[in-house]
């Protein structure tokens, strides 16, 4: 059993996955609203007792998580160094990531994994700044969580992603999970991810944009965002907004200009709540002339009938891709329970 807890911007959501079977099965989701109280003290008293809140209404007992770290201050990057033992590298990875970070490595925490062993190796280096680390794990403890893994939110996007769309792992294809902040972008490169990129966009700004240009009130421009109230004013605002989209994912993916031309970017897939807007998938593939879809988080993950709690799996399904793959993420040991 494992739990993906994904604390956002406007929502906690949590997802409970079962391991026993022939494969993951969901058992469990919820999801909770986070107030102006609770977002303006993020890091305290105030969230944890969201989580608590989050847990006791939709009564899970289990008391270990797997959580994420996203923003600037989390670096994703491929590099190569010479053959070595994987003992040796450990020991020297501080010092390759002087080379390649453009941040002081003394206040982050690194690792790595080797994706090809050859020589040179083919080596996938991972940093966080210590300042996000803590504030992910102080608001799973403050809850009385106990953090299993610590996972990068883009990793996570990557691992849901392949598990539930198979045919991500060929080629070259973007996951883009819209939150009501920020965007966070992973590039999986044949199955592996090659870069996790966030930039400043979200749903929160497109409902500004609508309401500016719409003259609506809050509440009403979020229904129709969700696709709940049919406005013909809402196209050009999603246009408006794919055009913003398209530049932060073209910047996410700069980085394939250097590769072969056969491995341009194929496909793209949303998530988050920025999926659920009606006609942004469309207008997104026909800026970038790129596939674009709607990911599924349960196209290979099937859902106890009484799993979730207060929600509807169809309307909040694309919000969710992120904590299946946090959970996902479980460790062996939590496997075996």
């Amino acid at each position: 059993m494992s739990l993906g807890l994904d604390v956002g911007s406007r929502y906690l959501k949590v997802v409970q996955m079962s391991h026993a079977g022939q494969g993951p099965e969901i058992s469990r989701v919820a999801m909770r609203a986070l107030t102006e109280r609770d977002d303006d003290a993020r890091a305290g008293a105030s969230l944890a007792e969201a989580v608590v809140e989050l847990f006791r209404d939709s009564g899970l007992k289990r008391r270990e998580v797997v959580t994420g770290v996203a923003g600037h201050g989390v670096i994703a990057k491929r590099i190569e160094v010479e053959r070595m033992k994987p003992s040796e590298l450990r020991e020297v990875i501080r010092w390759e990531a002087e080379q390649h970070l453009p941040f002081d490595t003394a206040s982050v925490e690194l690792d790595f994994q080797i994706l090809n062993p050859g020589d040179p190796m083919d080596v996938l280096l991972v940093a966080a700044k210590r300042d996000l680390v803590h504030e992910a794990t102080e608001i799973a403890h403050a809850a009385g969580l106990a953090v299993e893994v610590l996972d990068v939110d883009g990793f996570a996007l990557g691992n849901a992603l392949i598990h539930n769309h198979p045919e991500a792992a060929e080629g070259v294809v973007m996951a883009a999970d819209i939150g009501w902040e920020t965007t966070t972008v992973v590039v999986v490169e044949e199955g592996i991810p090659a870069v996790t990129r966030d930039f400043h966009f979200g749903v929160r700004s497109l409902c500004k944009a609508a309401q500016r240009e719409m003259g609506l009130e809050a509440r009403s421009t979020e229904a129709m965002i969700r696709g709940q109230r049919v406005s013909p004013g809402l196209q050009t605002v999603i246009e408006f907004a794919a055009d913003e989209m398209a530049v932060g994912l073209g910047r996410a993916s700069a980085f394939l200009k250097t590769r072969p031309a056969d491995l341009g970017l194929g496909r793209v897939y949303l998530s988050g709540g920025g999926a659920r807007i009606p006609g942004l998938a469309e207008a997104l593939g026909r800026i970038l002339s790129i596939e674009t879809h709607v990911a599924n988080p349960f196209e290979q993950i099937p859902v106890r009938p009484d799993a979730c709690v207060d929600v509807e799996l169809e309307e909040i399904a694309p919000m969710l891709l992120l904590p299946v793959g946090l959970a996902l993420r479980s460790s062996p040991r939590s496997r075996d329970r």
